[in-house]
């Protein structure tokens, strides 16, 4: 119905707030831009001078949380809150995502490693360096587990970080992870061009 142009270079993402009233969109330019879901420019958020690699909408839709090279930034759509930012990670953090249900954020970068933050960019967890770049990030949206995605690994975690499942796929690096609504489902875009499909199956083993 409708073609603009939104930024020069690649728009990596482009993200619905969760009453679907606007869209957050970013890219190569590190324009970080507010969209009416007619697709009317309303407002430039952020101009970082590098690659924005992901965002995400705070639970109220009144915030964007997005990358900015080592670091994370919440900014604040109406100027009722004050701007946050803190270093996040070793290396560029490439994807994020803020849970509406615990108010966590998880993030993953270039340094191999996950994290799990407050909303105030606390950090209440960070994994050990993981075996490939940590390429998708992505709550359940109950909040009560995340999943994350590297080179030909896909791992389920629990919302303190710790990891409850690790499967090896053979479907390159796990670009996206999207779940089902009711928190039973994953998939994951493979780098290769594969599709990965998982189930949260309920069963736990304990050892000492």
């Amino acid at each position: 119905e409708k073609s603009v142009t939104a930024h020069e270079g690649a728009v990596i993402f482009i993200k619905w707030s969760h009453d679907g009233g606007a869209l957050v969109s970013g890219g190569e330019d590190g324009e970080v831009k507010i969209w009416s879901k007619s697709g009317n420019f309303r407002s430039s958020i952020a101009s970082t001078g590098v690659a924005v690699y992901d965002a995400c909408w705070g639970p109220d839709d009144d915030q964007v949380l997005f990358t900015n090279e080592k670091s994370l930034m919440i900014k604040t759509v109406q100027a009722s809150r004050k701007n946050l930012q803190w270093k996040a990670h070793d290396g560029i953090v490439l994807c994020v995502d803020w849970n509406i249900a615990n108010n966590l954020i998880v993030s993953g970068g270039e340094d191999c490693v996950y994290k799990v933050w407050d909303s105030f960019g606390r950090q209440m967890f960070s994994s050990r360096a993981m075996e490939h770049v940590i390429t998708s990030v992505a709550w359940c949206p109950n909040g009560e587990s995340f999943a994350v995605g590297l080179h030909n690994i896909l791992r389920l975690c629990d919302k303190t970080g710790w990891t409850h499942g690790r499967e090896t796929l053979d479907c390159g690096s796990i670009m996206d992870l999207a779940w089902t609504s009711d928190g039973t489902q994953l998939a994951g875009a493979g780098g290769n061009g594969a599709v990965v499909f998982a189930q949260v199956v309920g069963r736990r083993f304990e050892w000492k």
